[in-house]
């Protein structure tokens, strides 16, 4: 549970009990009990259940833990001589500004939602709802309490949990089971269906490897093995084993929407997204001597052998070479979009919050000079086939760039489609309206689901989801309102998980009752433990809801590397029991219906 320790300063006594209920039920499930030393402090007298994490019996101006949505049950002994003030708590007592107070007719803080009561003999309840919680965080000030006529002595503050976000994931009343397709894969990340061939499909592994799976049966040989041309060995901890990690390696996939149309340039031609050693100059790099740049990112064009069924090894063409300062945020998805043209997820290159080696004073995330932090938008096939193009022709004259990109003939990189991102690792298509829709990988507090649109900038860094990024983690849950930053149209916080893995939009039949709502995954709640999720969101209200699995209803117990879907809608997860690109515990799994049987 993400908790943010606003101030270190405290000292507290009063009578507190903790309701949960926002609906301001009589039911509670803490209830503290304090007294007073003097005017020198509250004191607490005492606390229930006993495994509350709320101090210690005596504590003088405790810390108080709250949770962001519980509604709270306050009794004070020595009321009248000590009425309790909930504040938004400043370093000069004189500068505090006063929210909830005891004993005076109704609250400062006008939010009906938090549902203020005194019973006018030391009786108060309240709920800490969202803003509440952000007039407790007015101009800097922090959650605290104080002792309205002992300002200067009786006061402390609040720790706040369940931060940014109160609401929690519950259970999709929808039943799922998981079919498994195929096993003994190492770290599946991405999966594409034929485009010509029914039951055929293509499974990315990150470790190198695009496996192939036709009428169910994994196929013993790799339709395209890239495992020499990745970073050598993968893993960052240095185990090089399942419990070693890493974010690169192959990561994306596509196939030429003209794949089986011989007449167009596009036939017969496939396109992935790799991880490379430093091989020459790059098309795009940042401020870093050559020494210090981590790895290459590459998209590469590949060509069908003359069999028609495999690729020709040494029909590789580079298109775009872009350096990556860290080996983290690389994005990796890659498909083609309803236009014909290649879309690129780039993250801002790694390291943390935006500010490391090689992202600028301002980040990649909001540099429009650079493509890190970006969803690129290219047509990749060489130039010189496609002489009646009015796109441009990029600067390594290997593809060209769509004439009406938002950045052509302005400031800005001309390749940008949409900038403002951290790590968008997976996005996808919507079958009907062509809408592009992307899961960005947070930082240390919210996963977005963002709705991609031309020339839109997605907030990163200045924002995390729709909330203030304070890199300091002093300010977390502050809403930031900025018109010129698009929102998620979801989210969740780390309460529920670690890394968001974008998904699809349902349309298959197996499971009716998920047509037309979002379905995709979180990698792990523990980075160091398999225990990712499967979710579903309704992404006109964001409300969000966890699938469990089978007549159980159990977890999936796998780190979710990949969701994919087939040309009938269905969804697939992709998944594996080790931490990183190692092992053979790598599955794929299609989302059915539960069986009754």
């Amino acid at each position: 549970m993400n908790v943010t320790r606003l101030t270190r300063m405290g000292y507290f006594t009063a009578t507190i009990m903790v309701l949960t209920s926002i609906a301001h039920a009589q039911s509670y499930d803490v209830a503290w009990t304090f007294g007073n030393v003097g005017s020198s402090s509250y004191r607490l007298d005492a606390f229930e259940p006993a495994d509350s994490e709320f101090g210690t019996i005596g504590d003088r101006n405790p810390t108080l833990t709250l949770e962001l949505g519980g509604r709270y049950h306050v009794k004070v002994t020595d009321y009248n001589t000590h009425p309790l003030e909930i504040i938004a708590k400043s370093s000069s007592p004189s500068q505090d500004q006063v929210l909830l107070s005891m004993a005076i007719q109704g609250p400062f803080e006008s939010d009906p939602e938090v549902g203020w009561e005194d019973d006018g003999r030391g009786m108060v309840r309240f709920t800490l709802t969202q803003l509440l919680y952000e007039a407790m965080l007015t101009n800097g000030r922090n959650p605290g309490y104080r002792c309205r006529p002992h300002l200067f002595t009786m006061r402390g503050d609040f720790t706040v949990t369940g931060l940014p976000i109160a609401e929690k994931i519950g259970p999709s009343p929808i039943q799922i089971d998981l079919e498994t397709i195929a096993t003994g894969l190492t770290a599946p990340v991405d999966l594409r269906p034929d485009s010509l061939v029914p039951d055929r499909f293509y499974i990315v592994d990150q470790a190198g490897k695009i496996h192939v799976i036709h009428q169910g049966i994994l196929q013993p040989e790799p339709f395209l093995d890239v495992t020499d041309r990745l970073v050598q060995p993968l893993g960052i901890l240095g185990s090089f084993d399942v419990d070693d990690y890493d974010e690169r390696g192959l990561l994306g996939f596509a196939i030429h929407p003209e794949f089986g149309d011989s007449s167009h340039p596009g036939y017969h031609k496939i396109y992935t997204y790799t991880s490379e050693p430093i091989n020459g100059l790059a098309d795009f790099t940042v401020n870093l001597s050559p020494d210090q740049i981590n790895h290459q990112s590459v998209i590469t064009e590949w060509q069908l052998a003359a069999d028609g069924v495999n690729i020709n090894p040494v029909s590789a063409r580079v298109v775009l070479r872009i350096d990556q300062p860290q080996f983290n945020h690389n994005g990796g998805a890659m498909a083609f979009g309803p236009d014909g043209y290649l879309y690129i997820a780039l993250g801002d290159g790694g390291g943390a919050n935006d500010t490391s080696d090689g992202h600028g004073k301002e980040g990649n995330g909001q540099n429009i000079n650079t493509v890190h932090g970006s969803i690129l938008r290219i047509d990749p096939i060489v130039p010189t086939l496609t002489l009646d193009s009015r796109d441009l022709i990029s600067e390594n004259k290997a593809y060209r760039i769509p004439w009406d990109n938002p950045f052509v003939g302005i400031d800005g990189i001309d390749e940008i489609y949409a900038y403002g991102f951290r790590n968008p690792f997976r996005f996808s298509f919507e079958k009907l309206s062509g809408m592009l829709i992307a899961g960005d990988v947070g930082q240390g507090y919210v996963e977005e689901i963002d709705i991609v649109r031309k020339g839109l900038n997605y907030g990163w860094n200045i924002k995390e989801g729709d909330f203030l990024f304070d890199p300091e983690g002093l300010m977390i849950g502050q809403p930031f309102e900025d018109k010129r930053l698009a929102d998620p149209v979801a989210q969740y916080d780390h309460d529920e998980g670690l890394s968001i893995i974008g998904g699809y939009m349902y349309y298959g039949t197996q499971v009716p009752e998920l047509r037309a709502r979002y379905v995709f995954g979180d990698f792990s709640r523990g980075f160091r433990t398999p225990d990712g999720r499967l979710l579903v969101a309704d992404l006109l209200t964001g409300h969000i809801e966890e699938l469990l699995i089978g007549n159980d209803t159990h977890n999936l117990n796998l780190y979710v590397k990949g969701i994919g879907q087939d040309n009938d809608g269905e969804i697939y997860v992709l998944a594996s029991s080790a931490l990183g690109p190692y092992g053979n515990t790598g599955v794929v799994m299609k989302i059915v219906g539960l069986s009754q049987n």
